[in-house]
């Protein structure tokens, strides 16, 4: 009787994989091992049996697909959905770019909640290319500096909270807004940690007056502070004027 509902059992696991697509989608991401496939596993002091996969489905529409497809089979069964490094990744870049609070700031990203996070979310991907930049530029800078092609969730978590996702940015190569432009050079001068942390870049009108009290500020700074003047409010007249006589006076001879 073990052994017809074990090969029940694994046979319920093969089906989820097919009706999922799990091995289409693990090799489209190009992935080295089984991340995505349901396996039947029995373990445990009292040997019971589980159900694990990686990202993919929920663990509600699993245990919604087994009870539809074999109720008695499925009876006690368990379910574990584990998330690979960068969807671990995914979730702290977006919990850390979240605030918490009227301060902005976020406490330590824990693995906690980043599955909780992703909890009701299937199939979790990057939704823009910079999480996707930002995902692969913390696995990647963790991969280096652990030396190791393998890291647990609490590293994950522990190395951006250390860092901050400034850094991972400026790594991934992804492009920056005007103000983003400006932050990133300013924000250390301008006692404005949010950037380093959550990016979360400095007013339009701060960054602005910083160009122009900034003897030294480079062609790139002062174009920038040009593309943020349309939407400052009165009190920059002139500043267009004159913003565009340093450029002229920065940019490189013909």
């Amino acid at each position: 009787m073990a052994s017809d509902r074990a090969t029940r059992l694994h046979r319920l696991a093969r089906t989820l994989t097919e009706r999922f697509a799990l091995d289409a989608h693990r090799q489209s991401l190009r992935q080295p091992h089984r991340h995505g496939v349901v396996e039947a596993e029995r373990s445990g002091s009292v040997p019971a049996w589980t159900f694990v996969w990686t990202d993919g489905p929920t663990v509600a529409q699993v245990r919604a697909a087994c009870r539809e497809d074999d109720p008695e089979a499925s009876d006690g069964l368990r379910y574990v959905r584990t998330l690979s490094e960068d969807t671990v990744a995914l979730g702290v870049v977006r919990l850390t770019v979240s605030p918490v609070d009227g301060t902005g700031r976020r406490p330590l990203v824990r693995p906690a909640d980043v599955e909780a996070l992703f909890r009701d979310e299937p199939f979790p991907t990057p939704s823009t290319e910079r999480e996707r930049a930002l995902v692969y530029a913390v696995v990647y800078e963790l991969h280096d500096a652990h030396r190791s092609n393998r890291s647990r969730p609490e590293e994950i978590c522990g190395f951006v909270g250390q860092y901050g996702l400034a850094m991972f940015l400026r790594r991934s190569g992804a492009g920056l807004t005007p103000v983003e432009v400006l932050t990133a050079h300013y924000a250390a001068t301008h006692a404005h940690p949010a950037w380093r942390h959550r990016l979360s870049p400095m007013d339009a009108d701060v960054l602005v007056r910083a160009v122009r009290a900034d003897p030294r500020a480079s062609a790139e700074l002062i174009t920038a502070a040009l593309a943020l003047l349309p939407g400052l409010p009165a009190g920059f007249d002139g500043a267009g004027d004159e913003l565009r006589a340093r450029l002229a006076r920065t940019a490189p001879p013909a």
